[in-house]
């Protein structure tokens, strides 16, 4: 269901990693703002 890969999605990013979603037209890279290190992977 959406609901669990919304849940899973939250305990990734709660536990430091960086997840991929879909939008409509294309994919993003997410991950917890506060986490400078994470940001600086992404980046």
């Amino acid at each position: 269901m959406i609901n669990d890969e919304i849940l899973k999605s939250y305990d990734i990013i709660k536990e430091g990693g960086i997840i991929l979603y879909p939008t409509d037209t294309v994919w993003r890279i997410g991950c917890d703002a506060t986490n400078l290190e994470k940001v600086a992977e992404i980046f």
